[in-house]
């Protein structure tokens, strides 16, 4: 397991279209991926539950990667998160 926290910075948070992005994102990896705030875990491969996770701008979110890639993987997503904009 590897994780790897970062600072949500997209003006409009997780929601919507950057959520929309990340889930495609998120998609092509086999890898186990969990993202960690606002005292929840969410499954960024599924919209749904990363829209209801209410991860707003500013937030702190750890991403949590298990399986063959996890470093590599961990620290894709996590750039991804940083780079997102509206």
């Amino acid at each position: 397991m590897t994780s790897r926290k970062v600072i949500v910075s997209n003006p409009t948070g997780l929601h919507a279209r950057p959520a929309s992005q990340l889930t495609q994102f998120c998609k092509q990896f086999p890898e186990k991926i969990i993202l960690k705030g606002n005292g929840k875990e969410t499954d960024p491969k599924s919209i749904i539950m990363l829209l209801s996770a209410g991860l707003k701008k500013g937030t702190e979110i750890e991403v949590v990667v298990e399986g063959d890639n996890e470093v590599s993987v961990c620290a894709q997503v996590a750039k991804f998160i940083e780079t997102l904009s509206e």
